[in-house]
């Protein structure tokens, strides 16, 4: 339900704020007061189109935002170069984002893009309300979605079990490349340096018999000229013995120029130049460095890639049992979705000729007689025979295989067609009346507004629209332009429009009328004279007011 709206530099508009009431609203005034402008601000707010020249002129932009009672706002920003920027609760959304958000919070009736029931796609959902058919509808959703899901999954295997013949081969040969190898953490590091030290041998060689000539076997060794000065410190020390703790320092140091030229020794007698062993470390290493090349640069990434490698060669190995258990969930799916197709569109067939014939009997309350409505139910074929209607191929979606679309014959002798095709606002209106009349304990729509209701129409005529919109607003919020007494004087809320010129500048006036001023209200509209100044000429004694 629309609580209020703020209007600000919106066409003739400066800036207004209305409050909406529950239970039936007529709006009036006299032709070009601004009545449809309130109705198409409204329309803006949620989610209509707008033209850049319904900036007020002069104004950079254009404000409308409307309070449901929900507790949202809703509001949209139309500059004067036309861009609209659209806010739910002071957060920006897109406008197709905007459009789905608001695209149900009310309904308009008239010449107004926003008319759902004008929208043929929208009449399945009406015919299902009117079916109860709500919790069929939540399974064969799931179901559907269920089944879209697993379709893409069995195509997605059964493409994959094209490829997986040349794909299992390139597999195994990369897994038997790499078990060929089998390459260990860090073994790249210590063939390295397997591989410097084998290289380097005869260096190795050369220069640890120079150095073991140097410390002990030359004549003028290390080893000797320390030996020489522990001979001349022992001497020295006899006069001092503060110098016995230095010739043990150099005694300790001579004998670990012994142990290290003994080892050294030692280990020329074990080293031995072995190009076989060279040539093996070498191919060794190049095997491993061409794995991490293809694998990943390190050890770690080509053992990863094994592992990557023997789960995915498992699934492929189990890839027919995947797909035929996949087929079997999908044949079991698809006979669950065609039972609860075939369910709905028996109810639906069921039902449509009692929707038929109380929107028709409603359309008659209305002075419609001889009018023909009719709900038509059929089948596209596809190509795809997922799901099959009468043993075809059939086109089918979350709400089951039905095609749903509302027909109409205004008048007698006229041809049936589709709504959609219904030009009339005024016609457009009253039908709709009758649906949401018959429909309204399964509406969600909790608003309605007609603009063009009473358009071409009197007398006995009016007094049926009049108190079908009454019986109607019981159960919603119900807002009406008018011009007709019969149907203004049966609102419980009477909101009068009116412009004023100040300093050649019009401005728009409008304001919830108390009793007194109804009653007068309705007895201009019976006399048809001009009700402007007789109506809101003491504003100062107005319950209720609001100036744009």
């Amino acid at each position: 339900m629309i609580n209020k709206i703020y209007i600000k530099d919106y066409a003739i508009v400066r800036e207004l704020e209305l409050p909406f009431l529950n239970g039936f609203t007529v709006i009036t005034g006299e032709t070009g007061a601004g009545k449809s402008l309130i109705v198409k601000a409204l329309s803006l707010a949620l989610g209509s189109k707008a033209e850049k020249t319904d900036v007020r002129s002069g104004q950079d932009r254009a404000v409308v935002e409307v309070q449901l009672n929900n507790s949202k706002n809703y509001r949209r920003l139309l500059s004067k170069a036309g861009r609209i920027k659209s806010y739910i609760n002071d957060e920006p959304f897109s406008e197709e984002s905007y459009r789905e958000l608001v695209y149900s919070l009310a309904d308009f009736h008239g010449q107004n893009e926003q008319q759902l029931i004008m929208n043929n796609r929208t009449h399945i959902d009406f015919l299902d309300r009117f079916c109860k058919n709500d919790d069929k509808i939540s399974q064969i959703e799931k179901i559907y979605n269920d089944l879209i899901f697993t379709i893409d999954s069995l195509n997605n295997k059964l493409d994959l079990s094209k490829q997986s013949n040349d794909k299992k081969e390139l597999l195994e040969f990369q897994l038997n490349e790499i078990k060929l190898i089998s390459p260990k953490l860090n073994e790249d590091e210590e063939l390295t340096n397997e591989f410097k030290r084998l290289n380097n041998t005869e260096e190795t060689i050369n220069a640890i018999q120079k150095l073991n000539q140097s410390l002990t076997e030359h004549d003028h060794s290390i080893y000797r000229q320390l030996y020489s000065a522990i001979d001349d410190l022992e001497g020295l020390s006899k006069f001092d013995q503060k110098l016995s703790h230095y010739l043990d320092i150099l005694k300790q140091s001579s004998v670990s120029i012994q142990d290290s030229s003994s080892g050294l020794i030692e280990y020329l007698d074990h080293i031995e130049s072995d190009p076989s062993k060279l040539n093996e470390v070498n191919d060794r290493l190049q095997s491993i460095e061409s794995l991490k090349r293809k694998y990943g640069g390190s050890i770690e990434s080509v053992m990863d890639y094994a592992e990557r490698t023997r789960t995915e060669l498992e699934e492929l190995s189990g890839l027919d049992g995947l797909i035929e258990e996949l087929r079997s969930n999908l044949r079991d799916m698809i006979s669950k979705y065609t039972v609860l197709a075939n369910e709905l569109s028996q109810r639906r067939k069921e039902s449509s000729q009692k929707l038929s014939n109380q929107i028709e009997m409603t359309m008659k309350k209305l002075n419609m007689d001889g009018a023909t409505f009719k709900v038509e139910i059929h089948q596209k074929p596809s190509k795809d025979d997922t799901v099959k209607y009468n043993n075809l191929g059939v086109k089918y979606g979350p709400k089951g295989y039905d095609d749903v679309e509302f027909y109409l014959s205004a008048n007698p002798g006229e041809a049936i067609k589709p709504l959609s095709k219904i030009a009339s606002g005024g016609e457009v209106s009253r039908i709709m009346l009758s649906i949401k009349s018959v429909l309204k304990e399964d509406d969600p729509v909790q608003t309605l507004i007609f603009d063009e209701i009473d358009s071409g129409i009197s007398g006995e005529a009016a007094d049926k629209v009049a108190k079908a919109l009454k019986a109607l607003s019981k159960d919603k919020q119900v807002i009406c332009i008018t011009h007709l007494p019969q149907i203004a004087s049966l609102a419980d809320n009477h909101l009068f429009v009116g412009k004023k010129v100040i300093e050649n500048k019009t401005f728009v006036e409008a304001i919830y009328l108390n009793d007194d001023q109804k009653i007068a209200a309705v007895a201009k509209l019976f006399s048809g004279e001009d009700s402007t100044s007789q109506v809101i000429n003491k504003k100062t004694s107005m319950d209720s007011r609001a100036h744009g």
